[in-house]
C-alpha cells in the first residue's frame, strides 16, 4: 500500500458527558437534597422551652426528695408503748419493771382456778402470794412528783439518809388485791379459816365485826375508785346459747392487753426495803 495516499479523519466525539442525562447522579443528588428539606428530619423531638420545662421538673422532683429525706432523718421515732403509758400515768420508781402482754383472759363464768372456791391452806398461800411484800423506795422528787409535799409526814425507810430522805410505800396494786382479797375473805364465815395458818392467812381484821366492817367498806370503795379511774373501755361480747334463760350469755373470755404482773413482783423482791420504826 502507497503510504502516501493513506487518509485520516478527525472522528467525532459521541461519548461526551452530560451530569443531566446521568439517572443515577440525579437519584443520589435528589435523594440528598430531600432529606435536607424535610422538616420530619430537621425538626428536633424537644423544643429549647420543652427542655428548659422538663429540667426545671427535674430539680423541683429532686429539691422536694432531699427535703422529705431531711424532715424524715430528723423526725424523732414513735413512742414506744412504755413510752405512752408514762405519759398518761403517774410518777413511780417502777417503770423500769412494766412489760406488757396481750391476749384473751381465761375467765369462762364457772372456771376453777386456785383463786376460786372455800377457804383452804393453799388457797390463802395462792392470795397472799399476790400482795404481801415489802415496800418500795421513793426519794424526794419522787414525793413531789406524787403531790405529796407534806414535810415531816411520810415515813422514812431503814438507813434513809437525812440529808437524801427516802421514803417507803406499798404499790397500788397490791393494795387493790389486798383489798380484794379481804372482801373474799368477808364472804365467807369466819369458822372456814384455821387460825393455825397462822397470822399472815388467817383474816383476825374479821374477829371484830365494826373492824371488820369498816375495813370491808374500805376496800370496796378502794376498788370502785380504782375500777372507775381505769375505766377499762375493752367490749365484752355476747355469744348465742339456747341454754341461757336470755338466749345469750356474755363472753368473759375477753382480749385485753395488760402490764405484766410477774416482774412487777420480782422488782419489789429485789428491791423491798422497811420502814423505819
Amino acid at each position: 500500500m502507497d503510504m502516501a495516499s493513506i487518509r485520516y479523519e478527525r472522528l467525532e466525539a459521541t461519548d461526551k458527558f452530560d451530569p443531566a442525562d446521568d439517572d443515577s447522579n440525579n437519584n443520589i443528588v435528589n435523594t440528598a437534597t430531600d432529606e435536607a428539606s424535610s422538616p420530619s428530619r430537621r425538626r428536633p423531638i424537644w423544643t429549647r422551652r420543652q427542655a428548659t420545662l422538663a429540667l426545671l421538673g427535674n430539680l423541683v422532683l429532686l429539691l422536694t426528695s432531699i427535703c422529705l429525706l431531711s424532715v424524715a432523718a430528723r423526725r424523732p421515732p414513735s413512742p414506744s408503748h412504755l413510752e405512752c403509758a408514762q405519759k398518761v400515768s403517774p410518777y413511780s420508781p417502777m417503770w423500769e419493771a412494766v412489760e406488757f402482754w396481750e391476749g384473751n383472759f381465761a375467765n369462762e363464768f364457772n372456771s376453777s382456778t386456785k383463786y376460786r372456791g372455800p377457804p383452804t391452806l393453799e388457797r390463802e398461800r395462792a392470795w397472799n402470794d399476790l400482795w404481801h411484800y415489802h415496800l418500795i423506795r421513793v426519794d424526794a422528787a419522787g414525793v413531789a412528783a406524787l403531790n405529796q409535799t407534806h414535810a415531816g409526814r411520810h415515813a422514812q425507810v431503814k438507813g434513809s439518809d437525812p440529808a437524801h430522805p427516802e421514803f417507803g410505800a406499798t404499790i397500788e396494786v397490791f393494795h387493790q388485791l389486798h383489798c380484794l382479797n379481804v372482801l373474799r375473805q368477808y364472804s365467807w364465815p369466819l369458822d372456814r379459816f384455821d387460825p393455825s395458818w397462822g397470822e399472815d392467812l388467817y383474816p383476825s381484821m374479821l374477829q371484830d365485826a365494826a373492824t371488820g366492817r369498816t375495813h370491808v367498806d374500805h376496800c370496796i370503795e378502794a376498788l370502785r375508785l380504782s375500777l372507775m379511774c381505769a375505766g377499762d373501755i375493752t367490749p365484752v361480747l355476747f355469744l348465742h346459747d339456747k341454754a341461757s334463760p336470755l338466749g345469750v350469755r356474755a363472753d368473759f373470755n375477753i382480749h385485753h392487753k395488760c402490764r405484766a404482773f410477774d416482774p412487777l413482783v420480782d422488782y419489789v423482791q429485789r428491791n423491798g426495803v422497811e420502814l423505819e420504826t
